[in-house]
């Protein structure tokens, strides 16, 4: 016979797989749904306003201190939010000119970026790709894990253009979460403005 808290534990869970799902469909307000938490948005304006983008009021910008420990190459993001526990981070960069052909579209930038990480990080496992739009811009996302030390991570990487430059942006946390994170994600693909 099951124990009585292990059927509590099974309902509870698919209830709030079922709130999610009805959720998902929704158009983003206020606030946003991570898991079954719900987490006010705000609007935060990047690279000297040219775009901006909602984004969860948890997120903050990570310190010059961490930024170093974290990201140790000299060429880190530019832009990096990242939430209290370092867990959840988003990053953004905008990409020189040339680094990616110019006459391209943002899918085949990332198809071509996606193929560079398969042949560097071997370990990694891909998984989807996709575009989302918004009404300024059209964004081109993939996902993965990756491997290190002390576990693995889930990385969405994600590239949008603005008049002439291409921004390539990055959200990761731990693997464990993914699941909470990548539709919340993928919702704010939506709220990107071009300005």
């Amino acid at each position: 016979m099951w124990d009585i808290k292990y059927k509590d534990k099974i309902v509870l869970a698919l209830r709030a797989k079922y709130e999610e799902k009805q959720l998902e469909d929704q158009p983003i307000g206020k606030d946003i749904r991570i898991g079954s938490k719900s987490i006010p948005l705000h609007r935060e304006s990047f690279f000297q306003g040219k775009f901006s983008m909602q984004l969860p009021e948890i997120v903050k910008d990570m310190g010059a201190l961490e930024r170093t420990v974290k990201y140790r190459s000299e060429n880190r993001p530019q832009i990096i939010k990242t939430d209290r526990s370092a867990d959840a981070t988003f990053t953004f960069s905008i990409l020189p000119p040339g680094d990616i052909a110019e006459e391209e579209d943002v899918l085949e930038k990332l198809l071509k970026i996606r193929g560079d990480m398969k042949r560097i990080w071997k370990q990694n496992v891909f998984y989807d790709m996709g575009k989302v739009e918004a009404d300024t811009a059209l964004t081109a996302w993939m996902d993965f894990r990756a491997f290190c030390l002390d576990g693995s991570l889930y990385g969405m990487i994600f590239l949008f253009e603005l008049k002439e430059e291409t921004v390539l942006g990055n959200f990761h946390c731990s693997f464990s979460k993914y699941d909470i994170w990548k539709p919340a994600v993928l919702k704010l693909f939506t709220t990107i403005q071009i300005d």
